[in-house]
């Protein structure tokens, strides 16, 4: 059975209000009040993420469920004991050096909240210890590697379970008037057919008789069996369609019943989804490498966020922080004949503004965009499947290892702090010291 594709995310907008984790005590009131106080500051105040605001709310949660338990009633008995005897029990409990270290920097973030705000009489945060988390480097792809992917996606990569092809390998293009070799059928409105569809000897009338166009009457045995009866259509785990076609208006994906004529527009409305996917999932690699954006901040842009001429994305990034970021030319072409030739036949009155669209029209969720990135890494042998982030440590690592410096790369990639583009110099040492031992005589 297919996959639903997960449902559109919107670009901006309020996130859904989280709150504790279902099943615990009700807080006393004015812990409860403090807590519902500390939501709205971090997620109107200060723009927050609706990804951290709600991990920020469930541990600020479960630190105040501690403290009720201990006897606090307010945020004025949380102490600097209660803080550590929380994390304690966090540690106790089996949490990750990394967890202790989200869920200290959260503690620390409401009690400087609700000192600010007359909550508490002195604030304990600081004195709180941070677990120190070790810094990893992340794999990341040569660029022969990148170029072998980029290659390949634009080739003709099969999804898995898709039966789509990249762009180049897409020759039968929506509004285009012939069929795929071995089609059994013409595409819609076209002016010939295969001799498989109804003329000459392989069909079931005259040979006179024309082309058969989808519902103008019987068309050949041969026309029909293109698929098995009952079998799932090309494209369904992808598309998420329910009993594996699609009804959308307007696709030319209709139920396959009724008149072989009708099997046949059938496959050609496939067909020009799968190349239309197969164009969006070029720009969605050429864009996440040309650029280094996040996998959330790609599914956000809308149609006007690229400039063509000046070869630049508008990116509106963590805390709706936005910036401009350079694009190459491999990247704006993809984008532009994804926009012009295959959003068009995905498009449906729910896409909006949205660049970047799923198989049902809605905006491309995150998590399509995943599995778009680890399938064409799985395409070629010896890749890393490091995922949608790892195309982004590739972009920033090759920037320096070009001469690219540091605080060009942190506005590229929207760090707020240069610590976090910091990692990628390393990145660059260990191979600079890896290509000398292997190259210097006396290494």
């Amino acid at each position: 059975m297919a996959t639903p594709e997960p449902a559109a995310s919107p670009r901006s907008g309020a996130s859904p209000r989280p709150g504790p984790p279902p099943g615990t005590a009700p807080l006393p009131a004015r812990l409860g009040a403090a807590l519902d106080a500390f939501r709205h500051h971090i997620e109107a105040e200060r723009g927050l993420s609706r990804h951290t605001v709600r991990a920020y709310v469930s541990d600020i949660a479960a630190l105040l469920e501690h403290a009720a338990a201990t006897g606090a009633g307010a945020p004025a008995d949380l102490g600097i004991a209660t803080l550590r005897a929380w994390l304690a029990a966090q540690h106790g409990a089996g949490q990750s050096r990394a967890t202790l270290a989200r869920r200290a920097a959260a503690a620390r973030t409401f009690t400087a909240f609700a000192h600010a705000r007359g909550l508490m009489p002195a604030d304990p945060g600081p004195l709180l210890g941070m677990p120190r988390i070790p810094r990893r480097l992340p794999e990341v792809l040569s660029q022969e590697q990148v170029a072998a992917v980029l290659t390949a996606s634009a080739a003709g990569p099969a999804r898995p379970g898709s039966g789509s092809v990249g762009p180049a390998a897409a020759s039968a293009r929506p509004g285009s008037a012939s069929a795929r070799p071995g089609s059994a059928s013409a595409r819609p409105g076209s002016a010939s057919a295969r001799p498989s569809s109804g003329s000459g000897p392989a069909g079931s009338g005259p040979a006179d008789s024309g082309p058969a166009r989808p519902g103008s009457g019987p068309a050949s045995p041969a026309a029909g069996s293109a698929r098995p009866e009952g079998a799932p259509p090309r494209g369904a785990e992808d598309r998420g369609a329910p009993d594996g076609l699609l009804a959308r208006p307007g696709s030319g994906a209709a139920r396959a019943a009724g008149t072989p004529g009708r099997r046949n527009s059938a496959k050609s409305g496939r067909d020009d989804e799968d190349a239309a996917l197969a164009l969006r999932d070029s720009a969605i690699m050429e864009l996440l490498y040309a650029t280094g954006i996040r996998v959330s901040e790609l599914c956000g842009l809308d149609l006007g966020d690229l400039d063509e001429e000046r070869r630049t994305v508008r990116v509106l990034g963590k805390g709706n922080r936005e910036r401009t970021v350079p694009a190459g030319i491999p990247a704006v072409r993809a984008v532009g004949a994804w926009a012009r030739t295959g959003r068009p036949v995905l498009v449906t009155p729910a896409s909006g503004h949205a660049l970047l669209l799923g198989a049902r029209g809605g905006r491309l969720d995150p998590r399509t965009a995943r599995r778009v990135v680890h399938a064409c890494l799985a395409a070629v042998p010896g890749t890393p499947d490091s995922g949608p982030h790892g195309l982004r440590h590739a972009a920033a690592t090759h920037l320096l290892e070009g001469g690219a410096d540091l605080r060009s790369v942190q506005e590229i990639l929207g760090h707020a702090s240069l610590t976090s583009t910091q990692i990628y110099t390393h990145v660059s040492i260990e191979r600079l010291r890896s290509a000398y031992r292997q190259a210097h005589p006396r290494a």
